[in-house]
C-alpha cells in the first residue's frame, strides 16, 4: 500500500496551490445546493417468508437522500427487486464517514441484527469530501468490519462501488479532479481490505452515469440512481 500512501502525498502538494480558489468554490457550492429530504433513516422492510436478514448501512445513499418517496429508496427497490423474499434493516445518515459506521450501527441494533446474513456498506463519498486519509479510512472500515464479523451468522459483506463523485454535475470540474483522485486512493484501500476479509465483495467501477441518474440537486442518486444501484445490489444476492 506504499504507492497508495504516496499518491494520497502527491494529492496534497497539488491541493495546495489550489487551495484558495477550492475552498471558495466550496463556499459557493454549500450556499447554493438544493437540500433534499432524507427518506429512509431508519426503516424495516419484513418479509413473510424470509430466506435471509439483509443490513444496508451507510451514508446519504442509504439515508434515501435524492429519492421522491420512500419507495424509490435503495433499501425498498432492493427488498422489492428481490421479490419480498429477505427482511432488509436499513440504518443510514446523511453525512456519515467511515469511522461513523460502528457508532451508526451500535445506535440503531435491535436484537434482530445479531441474525444478519447480508450486510450492504454505502461509503466513501463523504470521506472524498473531506480527503479522509487512506490510513485513517482503511482503519476505521476495518474496524467496522471486524465488528460485523464478529456476529458470526454472517456470509456476505458487498460494499459497492465508492459514489461517483468526480461526475456529481453539482460540482465544478477542478474539485472533481481531485474528488476522482481521491476516490481512487479509497478504492484500493477497499480493495486491500478483501485480502484480510474474505466476505467482502467490491468492485472499483469506472461507469459513467448519465445525467438523469442524479437527483436534481446534482448530488445524490435519482429514483433512477437508486434503482440502478439497487439492481448491481440484488444481483449480487440473487
Amino acid at each position: 500500500m506504499l504507492w497508495n500512501r504516496l499518491s494520497y502525498f502527491v494529492e496534497l502538494i497539488l491541493f495546495i496551490p489550489f487551495s484558495p480558489i477550492l475552498i471558495q468554490l466550496g463556499k459557493n457550492l454549500r450556499k447554493n445546493i438544493t437540500r433534499l429530504t432524507p427518506f429512509s433513516e431508519a426503516i424495516v422492510h419484513k418479509s413473510h417468508s424470509a430466506k435471509s436478514k439483509i443490513l444496508i448501512i451507510g451514508e446519504s445513499t442509504a439515508a434515501g437522500v435524492g429519492a421522491s418517496s420512500v419507495e424509490k429508496t435503495i433499501s425498498s427497490q432492493v427488498f422489492h427487486q428481490l421479490k419480498k423474499a429477505h427482511d432488509i434493516y436499513n440504518l443510514g445518515k446523511n453525512g456519515l464517514r467511515a469511522f461513523q459506521l460502528k457508532k451508526l450501527y451500535t445506535k440503531g441494533n435491535p436484537e434482530d441484527l445479531t441474525k444478519i446474513d447480508i450486510v450492504i456498506i454505502l461509503i466513501g463519498a463523504n470521506d472524498c469530501f473531506n480527503f479522509t486519509s487512506p490510513g485513517k479510512f482503511q482503519s476505521a472500515l476495518s474496524e467496522f468490519l471486524e465488528e460485523i464479523t464478529s456476529i458470526g451468522s454472517v456470509k456476505k459483506i458487498i460494499i459497492p462501488t465508492i459514489p461517483p463523485v468526480n461526475q456529481f454535475p453539482a460540482i465544478p470540474s477542478l474539485i472533481r479532479f481531485f474528488l476522482g483522485w481521491h476516490r481512487s486512493i479509497l478504492a484500493r484501500e477497499i480493495l486491500h481490505l478483501k485480502t484480510k476479509f474474505s466476505l467482502v465483495d467490491f468492485e472499483n467501477s469506472s461507469e459513467k452515469f448519465p445525467k438523469n441518474f442524479f437527483a436534481p440537486d446534482g448530488i445524490h442518486p435519482s429514483d433512477l440512481g437508486y434503482e440502478l444501484l439497487a439492481k448491481q445490489i440484488s444481483d449480487k444476492i440473487q
